[in-house]
């Protein structure tokens, strides 16, 4: 028995993705799993199988409820049935987004869907082609992106997974769209940037591409010069880096280098959102001295 999603959703939750790829392309796919979870969406893809389960069944209980289906075409899945049949599935419930990862001719029967290109994306959540792929998902499931939640420092979250990295992922696709524009680094009110977002901050990991999250960890931030600073922590996988920092607003935000990092310096108490290397996700709250 086919089940639809108004039956399922009672029962199980709803993914706001399904992720169609070919094994040979799970990397890829793991990739964009994480990019699209720090945006604040709930995603399935089949390595979420509990074992147990059976394989074909569990995949199409979630591709006939999920919001949305992105389809990963590349060299590899356009030859497998099972990416095909996935595609035709999203593409019959008029839920497909798809999206190319190498430069492939795509099967006949989707050539007509306007399919984004990630053939070169390496993470950036400013990438057009990632931008095109959010833009079909939001026109999909409505409303926009999970904002980032606000973390109490009397008593973190634990285990929260959509917390960390939804500001930075926000704000970056914003500056990429050119809503927000950097201008030059400027001292702000009280100081200069880099004295802004300096401090000690407790907070959690939320998302470790090589781990699980992490409760309670310490990031503390240091002045290099007037607009740059370090970031150091007790939990290795954040390690240390340094980033340059422009106002945006009242926020404090850095979209260069392999690192992420933005200070909502006018919260109470004030917040810092940040991806390192884009493999471990993290936010937090300042700590009194």
């Amino acid at each position: 028995m086919r089940m639809g999603q108004a039956w399922y959703s009672d029962v199980f939750p709803v993914a706001d993705i399904f992720i169609s790829y070919a094994s040979e392309d799970r990397e890829r796919a793991g990739r964009l799993a994480q990019a699209f979870g720090a945006m604040g969406w709930s995603v399935w893809w089949d390595r979420r199988i509990i074992v147990g389960q059976a394989f074909d069944r569990a995949i199409e209980r979630e591709i006939e409820a999920a919001k949305s289906v992105v389809v990963l075409w590349s060299k590899a899945s356009i030859g497998s049935e099972w990416v095909r049949n996935e595609a035709a599935a999203g593409a019959g419930r008029g839920v497909l987004v798809p999206a190319t990862l190498d430069p492939v001719q795509l099967p006949l029967e989707f050539r007509s869907k306007q399919t984004a290109d990630l053939t070169d994306w390496n993470g950036d959540p400013s990438h057009g082609g990632f931008q095109a792929v959010c833009e079909g998902i939001t026109a999909l499931i409505g409303g926009q992106p999970t904002p980032p939640a606000r973390v109490r420092a009397e008593s973190p979250p634990r285990n929260n997974r959509r917390f960390i990295g939804v500001g930075v992922a926000i704000l970056a696709v914003l500056v990429g769209l050119g809503i927000y524009r950097l201008g030059p680094s400027r001292p702000v009110e009280g100081g200069e940037i880099a004295d802004r977002a300096t401090g000690t901050y407790l907070g959690n990991i939320s998302a470790d591409s090589k781990g699980s999250s992490r409760s309670d960890v310490f990031v503390t931030v240091t002045k290099v010069n007037r607009t740059r600073v370090r970031v150091s922590s007790d939990n290795a996988r954040i390690g240390t880096f340094e980033v340059e920092l422009n106002r945006i607003g009242d926020n404090l935000f850095n979209a260069g280098g392999d690192s992420t990092f933005i200070a909502y310096t006018t919260k109470t108490p004030p917040e810092v959102v940040l991806s390192a290397r884009g493999e471990v996700s993290y936010g937090g709250t300042k700590q009194k001295k």
